[in-house]
């Protein structure tokens, strides 16, 4: 007697997929992965050999039902031979039975059609190497990196709350997405991030013709923002950063690994930053300066790069204190440092310069507006230097046009933004003014 049953081939995880175990005469034997999977075997009925009916596992009525059918279909198939078309059964005839039950002949005779989950990792996987349809570019290490992030939170997402997928990307999708973003505690601006990385995802399946969704350029589908006080360095405590002997600075240890900063450390990664600092450059640009990007016109030294992000050639003029971290290299700029590692050195680097007023960072966090007080030197950053050039030149009353084409921001509104003056100095600026006067 033919007997259909389902087991379970465990993952190296707590999930495991549903096989068909097919026995139909002596020593015959046929194995087939149905492709469905639970998320926990102890959801698992070995008796009814069927997905118990928890939270856990969303899909457990649909498979079921598809397992009840699958069962059905090749037991009635094998009742429905005579005797000796019996006999001329095997496990290749049996896969083509299956393969058409679940439309994978079908698929193999077509062009394979991935859903949103796999498709956005194949997107990662593919895009690392070949250049991206909006910049013409790979996708960059630390932006994979963070678009891996992405597709786990949504997969956690899908795998716990709600099924995703091209036809299930509604207004009931984004409101149960955005809440439960809310709900893990993640800030405003991380969930804008998801969001704007969600959106770039589904663009790319249209233009590659994986769907035909357009929910996501509605306009209840946002990207939410908020503008949070990030601090910047003033002219005085970039002097006080500049003019710090760290010759004689102990070793310091920080981070997990851990990472011993040394003296030569310190003084790399300060002169690093005082040339963002100084030029507005990013890290991915001042972190690979080499002795052909520095140039002379008429006597006088300039940066000349093409930036990474942009891919814009750009010429700055090289002050004082980049002049001087270039001359005690002979002319040529610093060595390239890990980021992670420039960001430990300059909070150590703020201490001892005694960059030490209490600053307060508001920002929404799970929906709640929260505030928390640090000293200013726990907050440096990379990204600090380049904020704190955009700042420092625009109170210095150099042409806003001027600053943008170093900094590369491409309209007033988007610069505004960034530049981290608070209103009183502002109005300070704004009233030197010969209007006002």
């Amino acid at each position: 007697m033919p007997e259909a049953k389902f087991k379970l081939r465990k993952a190296s995880d707590k999930s495991a997929t549903i096989q068909l175990h097919f026995s139909y005469g002596t020593k015959k034997r046929f194995r087939y992965s149905t492709g469905y999977r639970i998320q926990n075997v102890k959801n698992w009925d070995s008796g009814k050999m069927r997905i118990k009916q928890v939270i856990e596992e969303l899909d457990w009525n649909p498979v079921n039902k598809k397992l009840d059918k699958l069962e059905d279909h090749i037991v009635d198939f094998y009742f429905g031979l005579s005797l000796d078309e019996r006999a001329k059964v095997n496990n290749e005839m049996l896969t083509e039975l299956c393969d058409i039950f679940f439309d994978k002949k079908k698929a193999n005779e077509e062009q394979q059609q991935l859903d949103l989950l796999p498709f956005f990792i194949k997107f990662i996987e593919d895009y690392k190497v070949k250049p991206l349809m909006s910049t013409g570019k790979p996708l960059k290490a630390g932006t994979a990196k963070t678009y891996n992030n992405a597709y786990n939170l949504l997969k956690r997402f899908n795998d716990d709350v709600y099924r995703v997928n091209y036809d299930t990307i509604n207004i009931k999708f984004y409101n149960k997405f955005f809440k439960w973003l809310h709900e893990n505690d993640y800030s405003t601006n991380y969930i804008g991030t998801q969001i704007k990385i969600l959106k770039t995802i589904l663009n790319a399946g249209i233009e590659l013709g994986y769907h035909n969704t357009l929910e996501h350029k509605r306009k209840y589908f946002k990207k939410p923002s908020e503008e949070v006080n990030n601090i910047y360095l003033n002219q005085e405590e970039l002097n006080k950063i500049f003019n710090l002997d760290l010759s004689n600075a102990e070793t310091y240890k920080v981070g997990k690994k851990p990472l011993y900063l040394t003296a030569k450390k310190l003084d790399l990664a300060r002169d690093l930053f005082l040339i963002s600092a100084n030029t507005g450059l990013r890290v991915s640009d001042f972190n690979r300066l080499k002795p052909k990007n520095i140039i002379k016109i008429d006597g006088k030294q300039y940066i000349k790069i093409i930036t990474e992000k942009m891919q814009k050639p750009v010429t700055i003029p090289i002050n004082s204190m980049v002049k001087s971290i270039l001359d005690k290299r002979d002319g040529n700029p610093p060595d390239s440092m890990p980021e992670q590692h420039i960001n430990y050195a300059l909070k150590r680097i703020g201490f001892l310069a005694e960059i030490n007023s209490k600053e307060t960072i508001e920002r929404t966090i799970g929906g709640v507006k929260t505030s928390d007080t640090k000293f200013k030197y726990e907050l440096i950053t990379n990204h600090c230097g380049r904020r704190s050039f955009c700042s420092n030149a625009y109170l210095s009353e150099m042409p806003t046009i001027d600053i943008m084409a170093i900094s590369g921001h491409s309209t007033e509104k988007v610069f505004y933004n960034y530049i981290k003056v608070n209103d009183l100095q502002k109005a300070i600026k704004i009233g030197e003014h010969k209007f006002f006067n």
